[in-house]
């Protein structure tokens, strides 16, 4: 165990570390009890699993415990790429994509900072008591989700140019694709907002603090333990199975948020704005 926490208080900024929760894991099958003896190999083997187990887990909506509004600059491009060094730069490229939005600017400026950015608004255009915009801000069209690829290459005017009402998602590796459609023009007009899950830590090591709600840190341990029991030769046992999936289920909890049920405009294609017969997205 480390002689990181003080006598097992986590660290008031940074939780406990890697090491911590790792040795706990091990305790619980008797391995390195109190932590004597513990087996440095037997530690490093417990990081690998930990990261292997948070690749997993960012996998899974609710054990993400927020989503993240990433973006870029509209260019007049059929596809923007999303992952490590892409046109949407983060740390993993994400499965799938939440939800999206089409940002309209009438300042002509890009955005810095994501959502609330001083490039983007006004400063007398916010109301800090309320977070309320004045009807002089940019204003966001929601993008329509085009479910699959087959759906996407049924599509007969792929190149479009227009006002932008929908979007495909293709998880590619390494960096996923992003297709609005119809395509928004360049020039410092548009910017492409995507929802998707906050990249969980997928490099730990033993002395990285783990970078998680309080919460987190009962599953990583339970869960943790009953991943390794095969490891030395035995079965996760009841009180284990038993703590982890009560602790996951505190998780689902807390994250679980369903968003509010509405009828896709396809359906309703009169109340449609933007509309177009016989450009319909049509299922397979």
């Amino acid at each position: 165990m480390s002689e990181t926490n003080n006598g097992g208080t986590p660290n008031a900024t940074t939780g406990y570390l890697v090491s911590d929760l790792v040795g706990l894991a091990l305790e619980q099958l008797g391995v390195g009890v109190g932590g004597q003896n513990a087996d440095p190999q037997g530690l490093a083997s417990g990081v690998m699993h930990l990261n292997m187990m948070l690749a997993q887990w960012q996998r899974r909506e609710w054990l993400v415990p927020n989503l993240t509004d990433v973006f870029c600059m509209a260019t007049g491009k059929s596809v923007y790429y999303v992952g490590p060094g892409g046109d949407i730069d983060m740390p993993v490229r994400p499965a799938k994509v939440m939800g999206a939005y089409a940002r309209l600017l009438f300042n002509g400026g890009a955005a810095v900072d994501g959502d609330f950015s001083a490039n983007d608004f006004d400063p007398s255009d916010f109301v800090d008591n309320d977070d309320g915009l004045s009807s002089a801000n940019p204003v966001d069209y929601p993008l329509t989700e085009i479910p699959s690829y087959q759906d996407y290459a049924a599509l007969g005017l792929k190149g479009l140019k227009t006002w932008p009402s929908c979007y495909f998602y293709n998880p590619a590796f390494p960096l996923g694709e992003f297709r609005p459609w119809p395509i928004p023009a360049g020039g410092n007009t548009w910017q492409l907002h995507i929802l998707v899950a906050q990249p969980l830590q997928s490099n730990l090591k033993g002395d990285t603090p783990l970078n998680l709600p309080p919460e987190y840190w009962d599953a990583v341990m339970w869960c943790l333990a009953a991943r390794l029991a095969p490891s030395y030769g035995q079965e996760a046992s009841a009180t284990v199975a038993t703590f982890a999936r009560a602790s996951m289920a505190t998780i689902r909890t807390a994250n679980l948020r369903i968003p509010t049920l509405g009828m896709p405009s396809i359906l309703s294609p009169l109340g449609n704005p933007f509309y177009w017969p016989g450009l319909e997205l049509q299922k397979l």
